[in-house]
């Protein structure tokens, strides 16, 4: 069965989620800023989808794998900040880097820091 675009943008997404993980983990600061620049340009793209695509980032962030579960949280904080901060609060309670990122990122947002 061939995969919609839908489908392929949130997948795309994803993956870029864990490169960027990646990079942030090795300190490779040029393929974690290109590897946001991408997952800042997918976000739109699913976004702009609607209701359909804010519903498919939302199953994302509930995704098992902490990195793709935050990221996805990150990018669903303007739309649905309740669902968004749930999610980023579980993963701020893991105690690594991933869960350090999501507790700066939910302290970006109470500061009213956040776009």
């Amino acid at each position: 069965m061939e995969m919609s675009q839908l489908e392929r943008l949130i997948d795309r997404f994803a993956r870029s989620a864990r490169s960027h993980d990646h990079a942030m983990e090795t300190l490779d600061e040029k393929k974690a800023n290109r590897q946001a620049a991408i997952l800042a340009r997918l976000a739109a793209s699913i976004l702009a989808e609607g209701e359909e695509g804010e519903l498919s980032l939302e199953a994302l962030s509930l995704s098992s794998e902490s990195v793709v579960a935050g990221m996805a949280a990150v990018y669903l904080l303007q739309c649905n900040p309740e669902h968004a901060l749930s999610v980023l609060r579980r993963v701020a309670r893991e105690p690594t880097l991933i869960g350090f990122r999501a507790g700066c990122a939910i302290e970006r947002w109470e500061k009213g820091e956040w776009g």
